[in-house]
């Protein structure tokens, strides 16, 4: 099978905020998404997500580098990236004065939509996210979620061929947050959507994220596949132990060399991760010590992306701070 072609190429992309001292918000960051591909940006506040984000999409020109997208120069010609790209920030988008259907419709006349296309795709999204009763709710009197949804939705409007989505299920329930994660695992699945996707929410998006890229200090300290991540991390041969005991039980004071790292995850919940031989004799002691009886949860899983990003460390050697 041939490589798939590059949507988004960075290279060496700078952005230096003036002030005294000057704000390095990116440093030298390079990386490249795959058309068809949804490629996970992941690190904490202030890692320089939002700097590169908004200089992806042309609203800022870096201090260096260059930045291609779909075959176009986006520090030349930022006006005409945004022809093809749908965004979803982290805060509000325009046309909260207007309702729901009305402002998806707009959205997409403004992209370039017929006004027969903008009406279908503005109907079937109402309807695929549950906003049928909202449709005529004016954008700014939405609850949190609703508006979230309705945001999103006009992220969707015109069709993009790049989306970029800022922690696209704030503030969402766990029902349509995984509505908000099977749209986009369809729309890449069946339209070869590309999407580039900003989150905190590292569980969530592990279901849907083919690549990622870890952010600390404006500069990226890893990348790959969550696979790749997990290997060079020497996660692969290792497995999580997650316990829940029932209320009033506790853990004994004298716990077992192998139960050494254990975690309270919160009250009552531990998780402990073993070596892959050492899974035999660390469940063995579960059962030993507490039983089907004091047990609530008992579980065994190998580590999430999430237990990836939270113990990558630096080239220096430094805790990853989140």
């Amino acid at each position: 099978m041939l490589p798939l072609p590059t949507a988004i190429q960075a290279q060496h992309l700078s952005h230096t905020y003036p002030g005294k001292p000057p704000v390095v918000a990116n440093d030298d960051v390079s990386f490249s998404v795959r058309q068809g591909e949804i490629f996970g940006l992941l690190g904490p506040n202030g890692a320089g997500k939002t700097t590169l984000i908004s200089t992806l999409l042309g609203l800022v020109r870096p201090t260096s580098g260059d930045i291609c997208i779909e075959g176009v120069d986006v520090i030349k010609e930022p006006d005409k990236v945004k022809e093809l790209i749908g965004f979803l920030p982290q805060t509000g988008m325009p046309m909260r004065y207007i309702e729901v259907e009305r402002a998806l419709f707009f959205t997409g006349r403004l992209r370039g939509q017929s006004a027969p296309d903008a009406k279908q795709q503005s109907a079937a999204l109402i309807d695929e996210l549950g906003l049928g009763d909202y449709r005529r709710k004016y954008v700014n009197k939405l609850s949190g979620g609703y508006l979230r949804l309705t945001n999103f939705a006009m992220a969707l409007m015109g069709r993009p061929r790049i989306l970029f989505l800022d922690e696209p299920t704030n503030e969402l329930d766990p029902h349509r947050r995984r509505i908000v994660w099977d749209m986009i695992a369809h729309l890449n699945d069946q339209e070869g959507l590309t999407c580039v996707l900003v989150t905190h929410n590292v569980l969530e998006a592990e279901r849907v994220i083919q690549q990622v890229a870890v952010m600390r200090k404006g500069r990226i300290i890893a990348s790959g596949t969550p696979g790749e991540l997990k290997l060079s991390a020497n996660q692969n041969s290792r497995v999580k132990l997650e316990f829940r005991l029932k209320e009033g039980e506790t853990l004994p004071e004298n716990l077992p060399p192998i139960w050494a790292n254990v975690q309270t995850v919160r009250a009552g919940q531990y998780s402990l991760t073993i070596a892959l031989d050492e899974m035999e004799a660390a469940t063995a002691l579960v059962v030993r010590h507490f039983g089907p009886e004091r047990l609530d949860d008992f579980r065994i899983a190998p580590p999430s992306l999430e237990d990836i990003y939270l113990d990558l460390k630096d080239q220096n050697g430094n805790d990853y701070e989140s």
